[in-house]
């Protein structure tokens, strides 16, 4: 019988702290059978939970200090206030009394945290966003989205070794399609360092590379992940997002104009589930969070929106990838 995975939670971090965060720390518990450390100010916790009922796999960790909305140095802020729930989330992680640490809300001290409770493997030089997007068929992963604003091109190698990783592990593709986001999809378009690192990519026998790739077909499921820089890869992520909402919005705005037969086949799509289908598949909540990779222990830093929902899926992925060792695996593929 397999142990059971152990999760820590920050509870007060996101837009809809605690409540929400609690509420998907129980269907956690309830659905996946982890055991859920919910880390945060134990009043309050406790509170909510007298409220939606509790769960044998739930058990409140305190944290008394709230790291305030005017810090901006997110490296000084976890280092300053060590009692903080996303401070104390990673310890547990660190100390080995739980499997993975799941943060939502600000991105920069959810980062600053596990890289200074988790550490990097040994031999990765900068950890990574590994994003799940939808495509039209599936998903895949763009990695980097947004951890490394500048990146070398060993650095984005780096992410094209964790991305086939987990293609293998999470869409269970034996031979995971990767991708380098640029310009053009014709060899030798880029800059410099795009150019440096399609020659790294091309040259590594353990890839099916298949050269580069635009952000207008990446989500055509042409490939299963696709590498690029922080910084280019948190642009895409926020235009992709952008562009789907902007769709939705257009077309609930014409079914909504007034033309009757636009109502009537607006009325069929809702009644059919076929709208409630595409929001699933397309909305943010339904991946749960991103692996910040290359850590030696697994840290989810979930959407500062998260919602019960998307917190139970950020769980679902960090037991997932606790269950397969991931970051083991990384340290292999590391070795020469």
């Amino acid at each position: 019988m397999s142990k059971q995975i152990r999760l820590a939670i920050d509870a007060m971090g996101g837009d809809y702290a605690p409540l929400e965060i609690v509420r998907g720390g129980l269907l956690a518990a309830r659905e996946l059978n982890v055991k859920v450390f919910l880390v945060g100010k134990a009043a309050e916790i406790q509170a909510i939970l007298d409220q939606e009922g509790s769960h044998p796999n739930i058990e409140i960790i305190d944290a008394p200090e709230d790291i305030p909305m005017e810090e901006k140095n997110p490296a000084r802020a976890v280092r300053k206030y060590l009692n903080s729930s996303i401070v104390i989330a990673n310890k547990l992680v660190s100390d080995g009394i739980a499997d993975a640490v799941i943060a939502a809300g600000n991105t920069g001290a959810a980062t600053a945290a596990s890289l200074f409770g988790l550490k990097r493997i040994e031999g990765f030089e900068r950890p990574c966003i590994c994003t799940l997007i939808p495509t039209i068929s599936g998903v895949m992963f763009l990695i980097d989205g947004g951890s490394n604003i500048e990146a070398s091109a060993e650095n984005i190698f780096q992410n094209a070794l964790i991305g086939n990783i987990l293609a293998k592990a999470y869409l269970k593709i034996p031979e995971p399609r990767i991708g380098l986001l640029n310009v053009g999809s014709e060899p030798g378009k880029g800059n410099e360092l795009y150019k440096k690192t399609y020659e790294l990519l091309e040259a590594h026998k353990g890839f099916n590379f298949i050269g580069n790739v635009e952000g207008k077909i990446i989500i055509d499921a042409s490939c299963d992940v696709v590498v690029c820089d922080g910084f280019t890869g948190n642009i895409h992520l926020k235009s992709l997002e952008g562009g789907l909402k902007m769709m939705a919005l257009a077309v609930q705005n014409e079914i909504k104009g007034g033309n009757p037969l636009a109502l009537l086949g607006g009325f069929f799509l809702k009644i059919s589930g076929v709208f409630d289908r595409i929001k699933a598949h397309f909305h943010p909540n339904s991946f749960g969070g991103a692996l910040l990779g290359g850590l030696n222990h697994i840290s989810i830093i979930s959407h500062g929106s998260s919602n019960a929902e998307a917190i139970k899926n950020a769980c679902k992925q960090a037991k997932l990838y606790a269950e397969i060792d991931v970051c083991n695996e990384v340290r292999k593929a590391l070795l020469p």
